[in-house]
């Protein structure tokens, strides 16, 4: 045994098995792969709910702007408005003014 080295037994069997070590490291690097596109796979669904979230709060605020601008443009509210505020009133038969189209 004291004929054959360490490193001489070490460099055959890298010889002899060497392609097990190449799949072992392949296998390695394929599951670190795997890991790393899980991770940003959940990175990517956590940011699409928190879109989706944004889009709903969005979307119920758009609902309520126009609610409220239905609201507003009603028009009992605009002929309130116009009546107590600005004192309007509206005209008479003899008071009216027919403008003509050019």
């Amino acid at each position: 045994m004291s004929s054959i080295s360490l490193h001489r037994l070490i460099a055959q069997d890298w010889r002899q098995h060497g392609w097990v070590v190449l799949l072992l490291l392949a296998c390695v690097v394929s599951a670190l792969i795997v890991v790393h596109f899980a991770h940003l796979n959940r990175q990517l669904t956590i940011a699409q709910d928190t879109l989706y979230q944004q889009r709903d709060q969005l979307d119920i605020e758009w609902r309520n702007l126009v609610l409220e601008q239905r609201a507003l443009a009603e028009h009992s509210r605009v002929e309130d408005i116009a009546r107590n505020r600005l004192q309007m009133l509206r005209p008479s038969g003899e008071r009216d003014i027919a403008v003509p189209v050019p």
